[in-house]
């Protein structure tokens, strides 16, 4: 009996962990940034909202242009053999930061290999020109390089806690299996008879 509350407790630390370090790093991104931005920044929220936009199409292209990207076809989420079924802790040592060879296939993607992938690092290419001309454009002198810096630390923040975060849902996702599809249909219900309770 001692053994199965241990083994159901150490099975739960991971997950919880996981999710606790998420949520750290969103909140360090954001730390860091009101730091590191000049005083003013905040009266600008473009700024921010930029390195989030841009941060989140980097992260979400890195995952799209990697030669690994079909691990996170529906068949191979749900796929009791697929590359999903190893532990937790296994599977963001191996995944959890961007591999080289996504980043190598950043160009690939930008001339058009695969309509997703090109969008979203085009999107993260012409938003970081945007947010980089906007840190310029609005501050001078050593405040400049302040937005500038800040522009770029929060937007590889976001990238990162983005490509963690995705391949924590699919693991996530894989350990629920069908239940996945019932949890998604009793969402749609409460949300289908909350709708119609407003009315």
């Amino acid at each position: 009996m001692d053994g199965g509350l241990g083994d159901i407790l150490g099975g739960l630390a991971a997950p919880l962990l996981a999710l606790g370090l998420a949520a750290a790093l969103a909140r360090i991104a954001h730390a860091a940034f009101a730091i590191a931005a000049p005083h003013d920044a905040e009266a600008v929220p473009l700024l921010r909202l930029l390195a989030i936009g841009t941060g989140a199409a980097f992260g979400l292209a890195l995952i799209l242009a990697a030669p690994d990207r079909a691990m996170f076809l529906p068949s191979r989420v749900l796929s009791a053999d697929g590359p999903w079924g190893a532990g937790l802790p296994a599977l963001l040592r191996g995944h959890a930061l961007p591999r080289a060879e996504a980043f190598a296939a950043l160009p690939d993607a930008l001339r058009g290999d695969g309509f997703a992938a090109a969008f979203l690092a085009w999107l993260a290419l012409l938003g970081f020109l945007h947010g980089s001309t906007t840190a310029l454009r609005l501050w001078h002198g050593t405040t400049r390089l302040r937005a500038f810096c800040a522009f770029l630390m929060l937007t590889l923040h976001i990238a990162l806690l983005v490509h963690y975060t995705a391949h924590l849902l699919g693991w996530f996702a894989a350990q629920l299996g069908p239940w996945l599809f019932a949890l998604a249909l009793l969402a749609f219900q409460r949300w289908r008879y909350g709708v119609r309770a407003a009315h």
